[in-house]
């Protein structure tokens, strides 16, 4: 459809703004055409003199016009450039003046006869391919109109024949059939454009959301050429292959298994299925042809094998999880029983040490199993996570509080370096969860001195947050390291060994990372020395600061 830019008399609307910018650079164009014409036709004048080839009834009056005709384009050239609105008087006034100097051009040259009817189907294509239907239609009408009275007058002034309005007539309706024509293309040209321009942008867009997906996929993807280059890779990608920057080296020299795995099943085809060890990491590898394979593309999809492992181990858990909590649930009823039973059977036993140390066992023995059972049916609480924007200060700054009331802890014991402006998504009772116990951890293993807990959060990337809680304390040996997260490991007498299993459950749950740090990637914050004795735990949220 064609942009409307006319009033209805020209079918341009003079009040619009929003031309395209194509029909001011076709207006340009046409204007260049007609200084082209005039300086041709000035400098034919000036070659062949007295022998008029151009301008045999009134030699003056046709050099005047194309003189008129050179300034005119000068004129509109300079009103082109500084003036970009009222599109419709533009080309109104282009339109008419080529008619008019025509016009007189044909006239001072013998009317028909001379040939220089013709010229006036350039100005109306000019009109008809930056305007409406009707607006050519009405450029046509006009020079219709002038080519008949210019040769009216010469039938009424001179005699002439009749028979001159025939060749009038052709040349009329070649001005409608050029109008219609010109006018029609231009529409199917605009139409066009249009239409690929809006193709662009939704395949700029669509190239966009792919790049997204691909770049945030939780599986690796590789794009090799047939030379052997990466072409694309995402950041799981570089993540297996342990580089960054992967993008435009060559596979061969950064993982030859994976190079020679690929070369292998151009060759000869196969599944496209292989375990690898790869850059000291096993994984799994799936090849397709990318794009159907016409640039020799391939497309890799690896997999990090220890993280389906420990996907698969989750889901176990999970489920073992649910089955534990609804045993944990029945064991409640009989637990609280036996607890109230202890209760008054040391108040009946309150003069016999004897009986009264078996009652304080059997009671201390029923609150440790009240603890676990208690820790076990929080596991069912990473099932109803519902995340919400927390300023990450305020919320520390008020659980800091809050434990220092509770536990006893002095607030000097504290050292805390928090972005004012940090944002973080979580759901906020599953954050209070995990910082109660990995404070009361870092708290229970630490000096007890001034700032001998570090609470430090910075920024990993443009969505990442990373919290880090630090103590002072003698740290933990290597060999408990890889327990940490274990659900039931434990080196006190009196603890569950569910703390640290649930707060990563709950971390996972919110779609955050906690980990401990290892002494070599410890945090430093503002001012302050790397802490290379004591423990540190990190938790990786979503959020920005």
């Amino acid at each position: 459809m064609t942009p409307t830019i006319g009033a209805p008399l020209f079918g341009i609307d003079a009040r619009a703004t929003a031309v395209p910018d194509a029909f001011w650079k076709s207006l340009g164009y046409f204007n260049f055409s007609r200084l082209m014409l005039a300086g041709v036709l000035l400098a034919a004048i000036s070659m062949y003199g007295d022998t008029r080839v151009f301008g045999a009834t009134d030699p003056a009056l046709f050099y005047k016009a194309c003189i008129a005709y050179f300034c005119l384009a000068i004129v509109f050239w300079w009103a082109l450039r500084k003036i970009r609105t009222l599109f419709a008087a533009h080309l109104a006034v282009h339109a008419l003046t080529d008619m008019l100097v025509i016009a007189l051009l044909l006239h001072a040259s013998g009317g028909i006869r001379s040939g220089l009817g013709i010229l006036l189907l350039m100005p109306l294509a000019a009109a008809a391919s930056v305007s409406g239907g009707r607006t050519s239609l009405f450029y046509a009408a006009l020079a219709t109109f002038a080519l008949f009275v210019e040769n009216t007058y010469w039938v009424l002034q001179y005699e002439i024949g009749w028979t001159d309005y025939f060749p009038v007539g052709l040349l009329a309706a070649g001005c409608f059939t050029v109008a219609l024509v010109t006018n029609r293309l231009a529409k199917r040209l605009i139409a066009n454009e249009d239409l690929v321009r809006q193709r662009s942008a939704d395949l700029h867009n669509q190239i966009e959301i792919n790049r997204l997906i691909i770049r945030d996929m939780p599986s690796g993807v590789l794009v090799v050429d047939s030379g052997g280059a990466v072409r694309l890779a995402n950041r799981e990608a570089e993540r297996l292959l342990g580089r960054s920057a992967v993008q435009g080296q060559m596979l061969a020299a950064m993982a030859p298994e994976l190079a020679e795995a690929g070369s292998r099943w151009r060759q000869h085809g196969g599944a496209g299925r292989a375990h690898l060890e790869v850059a000291g990491r096993s994984m799994y590898m799936r090849l397709l042809n990318a794009v159907g394979g016409a640039g020799g593309e391939l497309l890799m999809f690896l997999e990090d094998a220890s993280k389906l492992k420990v996907q698969a181990q989750q889901v176990k858990l999970a489920a073992l999880g649910r089955l534990t909590a609804n045993i944990a649930h029945e064991i409640r009823n009989p637990l609280s029983a036996i607890g109230h039973a202890s209760e008054l059977l040391a108040e009946e036993t309150a003069g016999l040490p004897q009986l009264a140390r078996l009652t304080r066992i059997i009671g201390d023995n029923t609150a440790r199993l009240d603890r676990i059972v208690q820790e076990v049916l929080q596991l069912n609480s990473r099932d109803r996570a519902v995340a919400e924007e927390l300023s990450l200060d305020a919320m520390v700054r008020g659980f800091v509080d809050q434990v220092c009331q509770t536990e006893k802890i002095p607030r000097t014991a504290f050292d805390i370096h928090l972005p004012a402006s940090a944002r973080v998504y979580f759901d906020r009772q599953h954050l209070h969860r995990i910082l109660w116990n990995l404070v009361s951890n870092a708290w229970r293993h630490s000096s007890k001195g001034a700032a001998s807990i570090r609470i430090v959060a910075v920024a990993s990337g443009e969505e990442t947050i990373d919290l880090h809680i630090v103590d002072d304390g003698a740290g933990v040996n290597e060999e408990q390291v890889g327990k940490l997260f274990e659900p039931f490991s434990t080196t006190e007498a009196r603890g569950t060994g569910l703390g640290l299993y649930i707060a990563r459950e709950l971390a996972e749950a919110n779609r955050a990372a906690l980990d401990f740090v290892p002494e070599a990637e410890r945090v430093r914050p503002p001012g302050r020395a790397v802490v290379t004795s004591g423990a540190e735990f990190k938790l990786s949220m979503e959020g920005h600061v």
